[in-house]
């Protein structure tokens, strides 16, 4: 149940009128059915936001806010709410706040009041105010009740019922057992629901650390933690919610070791084996959060086991076995043991960490990278040089990248020349060009440097072009389209028209071209807007949602009325309604032209 303040910073922002004006009506009805069929869920007013999960096609969470004007803002994880809309799980969620604040929601054809209302009363204060009637017996039926359709309420109520006999250790891990168990796999539909369970067995054993056997929750915790990973095998948690509830568990463990003091060299070794072993990553980083509870003497232990484990891992040289880095026992100990580096400041160590695993090129780019953020520039550009030498033909651009601004801190510009051009040549086109060009500039090299690498385009598309059709890689992307990109970014318009007239181009910048020539040269764009019609036709007819099309069209017309050309684009305009008038979507709207 959601306890809504009387003197919420929401009551002047959502209102029915508000939440009606932005929706559109279907948005709206959809959002109030869901709001009706009861698939708003977690339902929060905590530090001026509202947050709210609704069960969709997939489970979605919401979050209303108030800006600093005044108006409500909103997010959803939803696609239409991806793109800044008002969804209709928003507006469930707004619908669900409504009622829950005392205000009544109306229907759209309600009529309003004329007389000021009084504030109805919450869900909560109504059922409080019954409830408070109700004599022991009947409050037992219906819990009984409930629970026989709760299961999170039956787990709850069980654990509580063996908790409350705290000697009965046994019967407490056994109802843990039970609220971490799965009988079946869970779809994505089924998934929150064991989420919740979770997350209310974590709130129990928190409330556990204020009782006389806080001493327990270390156990239970861990004992919690393992069946609710081993269940979530076969759990789809797309919709993320079980693994929010295992890390809140794992918070209560945390928590648990600070309050409760356990065996520090035991834990040690726990915690070791769950950040090696555990398939979902819980305890991916012991260091920092257990330093406390673990002290001297379980850090010492927590030290030799990784230590043990990492030295026994061989050092990884640059080679074509390079997927041996992403062993996750691998990338768990360089973890581990990257943590007890930093947390003694030792950067040599550190270094020596990232540099055991040299199996690719950006495992070199990390050392370096390492290296500089301690202030250890030598070092760092060594690695990276190295990294580049030893990369053969496939240099990872990112090594480039990070030598290019290492001599220019240095004032090496001749070394930044080179390697420069030799990131552009990895992939000559357009974006290289303009990066190889900022470069220039700040070697003052600008005229030699675009006189080049222009060349080298050019000649580029000569070798292409030369090329039979049918012996062209399809997916790589034609010179010439990128030379014509890179004019366009110049404003260059009557180089990029050459170009553009003198071979194949990709047809994804042809609308470019258009609005660019149609400045100087109103006919030729018109000619190729002609060229493109059919594509945009063509495209549209997948969804049948023809707004490309017609804009050009639009911008044809305009164009001719510009040269007061009307007759020749009333002609034109009767021949594409000819040829298209199949596509009534589409002839809708070129309707409205006349």
């Amino acid at each position: 149940m959601c306890a809504i303040s009387r003197q919420s910073s929401f009551h002047d922002a959502i209102t029915l009128i508000e939440v009606q004006s932005l929706a559109d009506l279907k948005t709206f009805a959809r959002g109030k059915a869901y709001f009706h069929d009861g698939l708003v869920s977690r339902l929060e007013e905590r530090d001026g936001v509202i947050t709210a999960n609704v069960r969709g096609t997939h489970r979605y969470s919401v979050e209303l806010g108030v800006g600093n004007d005044g108006e409500l803002t909103y997010e959803c994880d939803c696609p239409v709410g991806g793109d800044g809309i008002f969804c209709k799980h928003a507006v469930a969620v707004a619908l669900s706040w409504l009622e829950n604040s005392g205000e009544k929601v109306f229907h759209p054809d309600e009529a309003k009041a004329t007389k000021p209302r009084k504030k109805h009363k919450t869900y909560e204060e109504l059922i409080r105010e019954y409830l408070a009637t109700l004599k022991e017996d009947a409050l037992r039926e219906l819990l009984l009740e409930a629970v026989e359709r709760d299961m999170n309420l039956r787990d709850k109520l069980l654990f509580a019922a063996r908790a409350a006999n705290a000697s009965d250790l046994p019967g407490i891990k056994a109802a843990v057992r039970e609220a971490t168990r799965i009988s079946r796999p869970l779809d994505w539909r089924e998934a929150g629901a064991f989420g919740d369970g979770l997350m209310s067995l974590a709130d129990m054993l928190r409330q556990r650390l204020e009782g006389p056997h806080a001493a327990q929750v270390v156990e239970l915790t861990e004992l919690a933690i393992a069946g609710a990973e081993k269940s979530l095998e076969q759990i789809d948690d797309s919709g993320g919610d079980v693994m929010p509830a295992i890390m809140e568990l794992a918070a209560v463990h945390l928590e648990a070791c600070r309050r409760t003091g356990p065996d520090a060299v035991e834990l040690a070794g726990r915690l070791f084996r769950f950040q090696t072993d555990g398939a979902w990553d819980t305890f991916y980083d012991v260091l920092p959060a257990y330093a406390e509870p673990l002290g001297d003497a379980g850090l010492r232990r927590y030290r030799e086991l990784v230590g043990k484990g990492w030295n026994a891992l061989p050092s990884l040289a640059p080679s074509n076995e390079f997927r041996r880095s992403f062993d996750p026992l691998r990338m768990r100990l360089e973890r581990a043991m990257g943590s007890l580096a930093e947390r003694d400041g030792d950067i040599d160590a550190l270094i020596r960490i990232r540099s055991k695993d040299l199996s690719s090129p950006y495992r070199f780019l990390l050392v370096a990278e390492l290296c500089v953020k301690h202030g250890h520039y030598d070092e760092g550009l060594a690695w990276a040089e190295r990294g580049i030498t030893e990369s053969g033909k496939n240099v990872d651009q990112r090594l480039l990248d990070f030598c290019i601004q290492e001599y220019l801190r240095r004032g090496e510009f001749e070394k930044v020349d080179v390697t420069a051009w030799q990131r552009f040549d990895l992939r000559p086109g357009a974006e290289a060009f303009a990066e190889l060009m900022k470069v220039a500039d700040a070697t003052g090299r600008h005229n030699a440097t675009r006189e080049r690498a222009l060349s080298h385009l050019w000649a580029s598309v000569k070798r292409e072009e030369s090329t039979a059709q049918s012996k062209r890689n399809v997916w790589q992307a034609l010179t010439r389209t990128e030379l014509v990109k890179i004019f366009l970014s110049q404003a260059d318009s009557d180089a990029a028209w050459d170009a553009f007239t003198g071979g194949p181009v990709a047809a994804h910048i042809w609308p470019q071209i258009a609005v660019a020539r149609a400045k100087t040269h109103p006919h030729d764009a018109i000619a190729l807007y002609h060229r493109l019609l059919p594509i945009a036709a063509d495209n549209g007819t997948r969804n049948a949602r023809y707004d490309e099309a017609f804009s050009i069209v639009r911008t044809i017309g305009k164009l001719r009325a510009e040269l007061k050309e009307h007759a020749v684009f009333a002609n034109e305009l009767e021949s594409i309604r000819q040829t298209y008038r199949a596509k009534r979507n589409f002839m809708k709207l070129l309707a409205t032209l006349g």
